[in-house]
């Protein structure tokens, strides 16, 4: 059932916006330019310390962001919205995770940058930008932010939730720089091809199922 208190309006002209920042900020990184050199250094000075209570949480909560971890997350919602009869919300989740991490895969293999060359606190392979754990968790948390303001009718747990889901891609990323397995602009292109692909899936649901029911309802 859709909270038809406020529900989101169509998020197209928010996604076109972030996927021209992140098309911009791609470039930058593949094309190495000097500002991305500052940004990924002086974010760095700031995030990374040898506390062994940091490296042990960074270390550790870094996982919840591995794309195996992600996915069972993903599939574990997308499995509750089929038994509560949400099929809209359900493939909506799925469309963007798939969408998100299979355009990440194309712009790793297309932009190939190599990872820090400093030792890593966690195994990691393949190519540096984008931060995949930043993906999957934008998108991810992002969509629970979506549904969270479509299904969630109190406005004490729906400010509660969407604290929270937004907390999560934060941390994760911040993992991600703290055990020298992403640059800073890894990590901040992965939560804007994220949220880029959160807002254009919820345009298409908007406009598909959304605001269809909600004229239903003023019938």
């Amino acid at each position: 059932m859709i909270n038809t208190n406020h529900p989101p309006k169509d998020t197209l002209i928010p996604g076109a916006i972030f996927l021209v920042i992140y098309a911009v900020w791609a470039f930058l990184v593949s094309s190495n330019a000097a500002f991305i050199h500052h940004f990924d250094q002086a974010v760095i000075s700031v995030v990374c310390n040898n506390n062994p209570a940091n490296v042990a949480f960074a270390t550790t909560f870094t996982n919840l962001g591995n794309t195996s971890t992600i996915t069972i997350e993903t599939i574990i919602v997308f499995i509750l919205l089929l038994a509560f009869k949400q099929f809209a919300y359900a493939f909506f989740t799925a469309g963007v995770m798939i969408a998100a991490n299979g355009y990440n895969w194309i712009i790793k293999h297309a932009v190939q940058r190599h990872r820090p060359y400093v030792h890593h606190l966690v195994y990691a392979d393949g190519y540096s930008f984008p931060s995949g754990h930043s993906v999957g968790s934008a998108a991810l948390f992002g969509v629970l932010i979506i549904l969270t303001l479509l299904l969630v009718k109190s406005k004490f747990w729906k400010t509660v939730l969407i604290i929270l889901w937004t907390l999560f891609p934060l941390v994760i990323g911040y993992t991600r720089i703290f055990v020298h397995v992403h640059y800073p602009s890894d990590v901040f292109g992965g939560w804007l091809e994220g949220i880029t692909f959160v807002l254009i899936g919820y345009s298409f649901l908007y406009h598909f199922y959304v605001e269809p029911k909600m004229k239903e309802r003023q019938q």
